[in-house]
């Protein structure tokens, strides 16, 4: 049996600090338990839902009735050489403040501009997550995941579906383990990771419960771009507002609802559509 708690407020579980009650949250530890687990969301046709870090995840009010899996014991990792390089092989729960003190360690190149994403490994490999021209898929060399019948299966990254902000594994199954390569570095890794945190402070609202890129940049433009010049950077309703410091990052101003953030995001699609005429798309993800 799947360890299991009932009731569990979800507005814990993510980091804009908004949402309801799900009526369990399951929190397996090994591979046999997310098969177990599918199953079980087969059985039940309710669908199933992963939760990392909860940075890039939004839950409606009231109380939800899903498969809610936390990875948070899912942690485990490996780091071994292979041809001069490092190679990581990290459970889906292994957040990436674990792998940037492996990377400031050893002095690996590769990473540092990733270094400041509050995510889990598995949740920026489901959405290919990147920053300041980095991706995730950058640096993966395989996948270990498991198929929405509970199939497991062991992907290289050739073979597997991915683009800007998105992979196959946003609707096909459950990443289990990821490995990713990086190379021994000459420079100081270390002092790059730190300006690259600061500078990084000083351009997001870091300091407010956020759920970081709201809407996906539109190809050659940035959605953060479009969004202050459609007069939405500092536009709030009640206590959930697009942040002063950065247009495109959502912020939680002290009792934000879920209803307040949809109001905002249906605000801003409609005014970049009718400014710009493009379609935003969001980065988020909404579980409703």
């Amino acid at each position: 049996m799947v360890k299991f708690e009932e009731n569990v407020d979800l507005s814990k579980l993510c980091t804009i600090k908004i949402g309801g009650v799900a009526k369990k949250v399951y929190f397996p530890e090994n591979k046999e338990d997310i098969k177990e687990l599918i199953k079980l969301s087969l059985d039940t046709d309710k669908k199933l839902i992963p939760i990392g870090v909860g940075s890039n995840i939004v839950f409606r009010d009231g109380v939800l009735d899903y498969i809610f899996v936390s990875t948070s014991n899912l942690k485990k990792l490996d780091i071994s050489k292979e041809d001069g390089n490092f190679i990581i092989t990290a459970e889906t729960g292994v957040s990436f403040k674990t792998l940037v003190n492996i990377v400031k360690k050893y002095n690996l190149e590769g990473f540092e501009n990733l270094s400041g994403i509050p995510a889990s490994i598995g949740g920026a490999v489901v959405m290919n997550a990147g920053a300041y021209g980095t991706e995730i898929f950058d640096l993966v060399e395989e996948v270990e995941w498991i198929d929405n019948k509970g199939v497991s299966h062991i992907s290289k990254k050739e073979n597997i579906s991915y683009g800007y902000r998105c992979t196959q594994f946003q609707n096909e199954g459950f990443v289990y383990k990821v490995k990713i390569k990086l190379k021994k570095s000459e420079k100081n890794i270390s002092e790059i990771i730190k300006n690259h945190l600061l500078e990084r402070n000083k351009k997001q609202p870091l300091d407010l419960p956020t759920s970081g890129s709201t809407f996906k940049n539109p190809e050659g433009i940035s959605a953060g771009y479009l969004l202050e010049k459609a007069g939405l950077k500092g536009f709030r309703i009640g206590d959930i507002g697009f942040s002063e410091k950065h247009a495109n990052f959502t912020v939680n101003y002290g009792k934000g609802t879920f209803k307040q953030l949809k109001n905002l995001l249906e605000i801003a699609e409609r005014r970049v559509g009718d400014y710009f005429e493009i379609n935003l798309e969001k980065e988020i993800r909404i579980v409703e």
